[in-house]
């Protein structure tokens, strides 16, 4: 079978939960995909290579036995660009791309390709996505945000690329469609696709479970200390509040799953939230959540005592609130080997919404 290779109009498209749940559809089919991440922006250091993370979570969530190095080849280090733009030779990392590509392709009958970002990323080092769709024989799937006019425009940039290349486009998948858009655009979005020479296989609604992630994943990323429940730090996040205002205004904000941003010496908000923590209307939704307190700022013994005593997380970091909130609302929680119920929802998902038949059969041919 030909690699299927998914690439995406931006980030946050939604790629890595389309990977997931086609991997686990095809699994339950009885094939045997590979995964491949040729050329990876975000790595960490696994088994003692720079490793792209969602090659790492492949290789974790679905327990591939393939080395990492292949199923990762290319991590683009600080650097890398200018290294190339003054010795422009993109030979040496095709054939380090093949030959990891050849690896998988001995396991595995078919290979599912992740592209990173849109169709030119890529191509200030001779390595777009179109480039390397077109090396692999791959066919591609486009995926892109929910909606009408800007999906249309920005997956109709990356078939003038791909198609420059010759790569077989079978068709786009439309994710994260919110639920008062999703019959508009089930009406209108294949009429426009087809006008600029595609189709639509799939339309995946907005699940809010999928966007969730956990206080230890802020504490984590940001490096914020944990002054107390560690053991909480699995509670899961749906929407921030920054707790700046008066007790009374605040609380109109509080939802399940709410993260509180507030100044440490806002006495009067961090003592709202631990009366609103014992109480009946509010405990499940606050102690589902978590607290972050800014400026660098520590309550006095009493109430730290008293925080120590909840059942919430709490965060601390020196930053000021602006800068937490604003570090917030860019950061791009990325599943996780760990999420087993986010990979587990990303199967329902695709298998009702996306014409997995299709994709195999143009695999086939």
């Amino acid at each position: 079978m030909k690699p299927l290779y998914i690439s995406a109009t931006g980030q946050d498209s939604g790629k890595t939960a389309v990977i997931c749940g086609l991997i686990q559809h095809l699994r339950k089919q009885g094939y045997n995909p590979g995964y491949f991440k040729p050329v990876g922006q975000r790595y960490v250091q696994y088994e003692g290579h720079n490793i792209d993370e969602d090659a790492v979570l492949a290789h974790q969530a679905f327990g591939f036995e393939d080395l990492p190095s292949d199923m990762s080849p290319i991590a683009v280090e600080e650097g890398f660009t200018t290294k190339f733009i003054q010795n422009p030779d993109v030979s040496p990392l095709e054939q380090r791309i093949m030959s990891s590509f050849n690896k998988l392709t001995q396991k595995h009958p078919m290979i599912i390709v992740e592209g990173t970002g849109h169709a030119g990323v890529g191509s200030c080092f001779g390595l777009s996505n179109a480039r390397v769709a077109q090396m692999l024989g791959a066919n591609v799937i486009i995926v892109s945000a929910g909606g009408i006019g800007r999906p249309i425009d920005e997956v109709s940039m990356s078939l003038a690329l791909f198609k420059e290349y010759n790569v077989n486009i079978i068709g786009v998948i439309l994710n994260k469609i919110y639920p008062n858009k999703y019959e508009k655009i089930l009406t209108i979005a294949p009429k426009g696709l087809q006008l600029i020479g595609t189709k639509l296989i799939g339309h995946v609604p907005y699940d809010s479970s999928l966007s969730f992630f956990s206080v230890g994943q802020v504490a984590e990323e940001l490096e914020y200390d944990v002054l107390c429940g560690h053991e909480l730090l699995s509670n899961k996040i749906g929407h921030t509040v920054v707790a700046a205002m008066e007790p009374q205004n605040v609380i109109r904000y509080i939802d399940k799953n709410t993260l509180i941003i507030t100044p440490g010496d806002r006495i009067d908000n961090i003592l709202l939230t631990l009366a609103l923590s014992e109480s009946v209307d509010f405990h499940d939704k606050l102690c589902s959540g978590g607290l972050v307190l800014t400026g660098g700022l520590k309550p006095d013994s009493t109430i730290l005592s008293l925080l120590l005593r909840s059942t919430i997380p709490v965060l601390l970091t020196d930053e000021d609130t602006f800068t937490v909130t604003a570090k917030m609302k860019d950061l791009h929680f990325k599943i996780r080997s760990k999420d087993t119920d986010k990979i587990a929802r990303t199967y329902d998902l695709l298998r009702d919404n996306v014409n997995i038949k299709a994709i195999l059969q143009n695999l086939s041919s």
